[in-house]
């Protein structure tokens, strides 16, 4: 598979009245924990908590307004649902989400606080996505896989693109995976454009779906996945983004769960920032010794996803209230 460059500039045009051009921040280093010009791109303070809402966009405003009335389904871990389910809200598209069994309670709720209907089924994403394909084609409406069609991941490399822009001295950058929508379209738009950059591709260790595909040298599914990190545990990834993941990310590196959390406190104490898993394996990785960031002189680190399940954590104020 090839995107040209030119559709992530499109993208970007199409999609930027319905997004927001996440900030780039130099990582807190007072006590020299990281690279002294290290930065970070907040995706997590994006419309929805995530990066999949520009996927989302790309992907039903090329949809023809007919098609659309008639409703969209997809499956998702989660944030691919939230991002779905407001895109079609703000396009006036009705939406089913097919959810494992895995996906959080906040997520659901979220999912449904934009109009879409929910539905659970199976353990993982896998499952859930055979499913909803199912019921797609029996309802003759388009299935919007969360990470193999081009829209998407042209989406998903707007991302790359505004990096480059605030950052045009950047060499390095690390980016989690999970179905691989994201490293692949931002890595492929960053080397379109900066052929020289590296792109550093982190994974749980209990799913290292994208790794697993390339040391086989064809699409492998896992036969177990065990991680926390829910938006990052698909059995399999897809032969697009294992095309161009193959072609342009220079490294895989793996991250246990403890280190994923051991990544969000720091993120929380010292960036002020509240990320779930995914968001915090980019920081995982650095603090784990696993990339050496003393060979680039501005590495940058992706911050993709803030829906942690914040609503536990003002239940807790919630019971200290006094009135």
């Amino acid at each position: 598979m090839q995107i040209h460059a030119h559709v992530f500039d499109d993208a970007l045009g199409r999609i930027r009245p319905y997004i927001r051009h996440t900030p780039v921040l130099p990582a807190p280093s007072l006590r020299g924990d990281f690279h002294p010009h290290l930065a970070l791109k907040l995706e997590n303070l994006q419309v929805t908590g995530s990066f999949k809402v520009r996927g989302a966009f790309n992907t039903l405003l090329q949809l023809d307004p007919a098609q659309r009335s008639l409703g969209v389904c997809s499956a998702s871990g989660g944030n691919h649902g939230v991002a779905l389910a407001y895109a079609a809200w703000r396009l006036g598209c009705p939406a089913t989400i097919y959810l494992p069994e895995r996906a959080t309670a906040d997520r659901e709720a979220r999912i449904a606080t934009w109009g879409a209907q929910v539905v659970r089924h199976g353990a993982v994403w896998d499952d859930a996505h055979e499913a909803a394909t199912a019921y797609a084609t029996a309802q003759g409406i388009p299935y919007i896989h969360s990470f193999e069609a081009e829209q998407t991941i042209a989406g998903q490399g707007t991302v790359g693109l505004e990096m480059l822009a605030d950052l045009p001295d950047a060499d390095a950058f690390i980016v989690a995976i999970g179905g691989g929508g994201l490293i692949s379209g931002v890595a492929t738009a960053i080397k379109q454009r900066r052929p020289q950059a590296t792109i550093i591709g982190v994974e749980p260790t209990g799913a290292p779906s994208m790794k697993h595909s390339i040391d086989h040298g064809a699409l492998t599914p896992l036969t177990t996945v065990a991680t926390f990190a829910d938006t990052l545990s698909p059995r399999m990834v897809s032969a697009n983004t294992l095309a161009l993941t193959a072609a342009a990310v220079s490294e895989i590196v793996l991250v246990s769960d403890t280190q994923m959390l051991a990544a969000m406190r720091w993120l929380w104490q010292e960036a002020n920032q509240l990320v779930e898993p995914s968001g915090a394996a980019s920081i995982a990785a650095i603090q784990a010794g696993l990339v050496d960031l003393s060979r680039f002189n501005r590495p940058v680190a992706l911050i993709c996803g803030g829906n942690a399940a914040a609503g536990s954590v003002f239940d807790s104020y919630q019971h200290a209230v006094r009135d």
